[in-house]
């Protein structure tokens, strides 16, 4: 039986006595593949989704709810675990987790390829200017990749593993987190550390805002910590008792006011950075015959608007309501 390619919910709002937490029914949802799904990202402002399915590689137009071109097959898509869309639709790049390539989204075409030797890549993120990648691998290395000139900087900003990766709008920074306990603020120009967070256990998650004003730390056990870059100073943490908490995606949004973060436990959640307090949490889409469903890309796509993919290739965007930009 084929699948509904648009379903239209009534949006439903129940507000929690306790803590006023919104949540709701999906304002929409688009169904694009029937196969588990590895990666994805959604394009900053909702238009794209790329979705690899660890076979193939597809690109869907959100707004016209169809693919933009023919799915990429062949080696090139095999294994692919870690992708991104740039932030003004120029790029996507896929990886395997030791080669990186590099397409013209537009056109679909291979503009490039780079090849991490004999490490293995953990995460990748790109400046929003387009300018630069930076790859965070298992040997604590990170290196700095120049889209335009090619050339690769390699740094050791870290003693073990680098699980997490951002980076600045403007490509001069990048923000890591290690399993050696520690978060670390660095330049990309000379790999040297701007700040060092340090954290009791590994650190698995990291997001840090455009300007690279305020970041966000998440270890294995306990911490789960804003940051005042500058200053290197703590200000806020998550306002949950919740243990062991693991997020797949997060972005801090609406003038780092937000931070918006996709959880394995088919969860997406809205907190307040100023205080760590949860201000609304969803429930994605998962199919009946599946134990779980897990929330693996989210944006905000406008002031009012979230979009999610998760691991069963649904698209879905939520309507914020009675929460202030």
């Amino acid at each position: 039986m084929k699948l509904p390619v648009i379903i239209s919910c009534i949006f439903l709002l129940i507000s929690c006595s306790d803590n006023n937490v919104q949540t709701a029914l999906a304002n929409k949802q688009q169904f694009y593949s029937e196969q588990l799904i590895k990666a994805a990202d959604i394009s900053d402002d909702g238009q794209y989704s790329l979705l690899s399915d660890n076979k193939q590689i597809c690109l869907w137009d959100n707004t016209l709810n169809k693919k933009k071109y023919e799915c990429i097959n062949g080696l090139e898509s095999q294994l692919i675990e870690l992708l991104g869309i740039s932030k003004n639709n120029k790029y996507f790049y896929t990886s395997n987790r030791v080669n990186i390539h590099l397409y013209n989204l537009a056109t679909g075409q291979l503009i490039t390829v780079w090849t991490a030797g004999d490490n293995i890549i953990n995460d990748i993120a790109m400046s929003d200017n387009e300018s630069t990648l930076v790859f965070g691998f298992r040997s604590g290395q990170a290196s700095i990749v120049s889209v335009h000139s090619n050339n690769v900087t390699t740094f050791t900003p870290h003693r073990l593993d680098i699980n997490s990766v951002s980076i600045s709008a403007d490509g001069t920074k990048a923000f890591t987190g290690s399993s050696d306990k520690t978060a670390v603020l660095w330049d990309t120009q000379n790999g040297k550390a701007l700040q060092t967070f340090k954290h009791s256990t590994r650190v698995n998650h990291v997001a840090m805002s455009n300007d690279a004003k305020v970041a966000f730390t998440l270890d294995a056990i306990k911490d789960r910590f804003f940051w005042l870059l500058k200053i290197g100073k703590k200000f806020s943490e998550l306002s949950s008792n919740i243990k062991f908490i693991e997020f797949n995606d997060s972005v801090i949004a609406n003038n780092n006011k937000w931070l918006l973060s996709a959880s394995p436990k088919q969860k997406l959640q809205l907190w307040q950075v100023k205080d760590g307090k949860l201000l609304g949490e969803w429930q994605a889409f998962k199919h009946e015959d599946k134990f779980r469903s897990s929330v693996i890309s989210i944006k905000l796509i406008n002031k009012k608007e979230i979009a999610t993919i998760n691991s069963d290739g649904v698209f879905e965007t939520w309507l914020i309501k009675d929460i202030k930009p």
